[in-house]
């Protein structure tokens, strides 16, 4: 079995575990000299946390949101961001924050050169509130979510014009206001208190059966009661006797003659 044995000159080396200083030509690589500059290749502009341009277009739209009703110029806005003048992102924030496109939530007038925040709805007091319910084509009611976005205060306001009966406003279980709808306080009239104490006198009977019951008694129809479906019987349809059409084969008559039924 010598056969099975590795030949010492086939036997392939394991590679040195630290690099070797030959070439794979053969010829010797040259350490650098000692405070020699290396060369650093192309990197990317931007490496801090927060200095990127969309990052900051962010940081932008949060610190307008944080202030809805103020009108900022671009250099308070730069300050904030800590973009010094001549930096290159200057002029692309200028441009990301006039774009007119549904992602951008800045508002920008161009008379002053001045920006603000652009909430999903453009009501920031209760004057415009009031003014967006009355004019809206439909009854349908306001998220206070969607409100909040642009208006801070708008549970305290909302509480306000509750009380003044000037909206009508669903609440949650805990109490914090949900939706809100316009209300008109001119077709609001007070109940006479005599038509009140007769209403509440009228006692409801706790079960439902009871009171359908004494609605059928009097000649009334429950709401609450079953839909019954009259079926009727249908008698046997009479069959009826075939007739021939137009006679063109007179030879046939004597066989398409009609017979009477016995």
């Amino acid at each position: 079995m010598s056969f099975l044995k590795a030949n010492s000159s086939s036997r392939i080396n394991a590679p040195s575990p630290t690099p070797s200083n030959t070439s794979a030509s053969g010829a010797k690589r040259k350490r650098p000299a000692e405070g020699a500059s290396t060369v650093v290749y192309s990197q990317p502009q931007d490496q801090g946390t927060g200095e990127h341009v969309y990052t900051r277009l962010t940081y932008a739209t949060d610190y307008l949101r944080g202030h809805p009703t103020e009108w900022m110029t671009f250099d308070d806005i730069m300050g904030f961001l800590n973009v010094p003048p001549g930096n290159i992102q200057r002029e692309q924030l200028r441009a990301l924050m006039r774009a007119d496109n549904l992602g951008n939530r800045i508002s920008w007038n161009a008379r002053d050169e001045t920006y603000r925040y652009k909430p999903k709805l453009n009501i920031r007091n209760a004057a415009q509130l009031k003014g967006y319910l009355q004019n809206q084509k439909s009854a349908q009611g306001l998220a206070i979510k969607d409100l909040k976005d642009g208006w801070t205060t708008v549970a305290d306001d909302i509480k306000a014009m509750e009380d003044k009966k000037e909206v009508l406003v669903k609440r949650t279980k805990d109490g914090v206001p949900k939706t809100v709808w316009d209300n008109d306080p001119s077709i609001m009239y007070p109940m006479d208190p005599e038509f009140m104490n007769e209403w509440h006198k009228i006692a409801i009977p706790p079960n439902p059966d009871d009171l359908r019951n004494t609605l059928i008694n009097v000649g009334l129809t429950a709401a609450s009661q079953p839909r019954q479906i009259i079926t009727g019987s249908k008698g046997k349809k009479k069959r009826t006797m075939r007739r021939g059409g137009k006679q063109t084969n007179t030879h046939m008559a004597h066989i398409l003659k009609e017979r009477t039924p016995r």
